[in-house]
């Protein structure tokens, strides 16, 4: 099962977005698990500087939100694996 970690925080003007886009796209994916990390209950790991940031498997995917056709795009050519 693929993971999509998106790190967010409760003073990020673009974080409502974020929650948005999310909750378009991630249905789509039955098969993805969403792991959405706020940073005022958990810690930014060392390679995530800013919010928001998405993770595909541990990777970093997009600094910033993506537009939904972007990050569908991505999640599709995961899932076709």
């Amino acid at each position: 099962m693929d993971t999509l970690t998106v790190y967010i925080a409760d003073d990020c003007w673009s974080c409502a977005e974020t929650q948005r886009i999310l909750e378009d796209v991630v249905p789509q994916f039955p098969n993805l698990l969403l792991n959405l990390v706020n940073t005022a209950e958990q810690p930014l790991p060392e390679n995530v500087f800013a919010v928001p940031t998405y993770l595909l498997n541990g990777k970093i995917i997009s600094l910033g939100n993506p537009t939904r056709e972007a990050l569908e795009k991505r999640l599709a050519s995961i899932a076709a694996k």
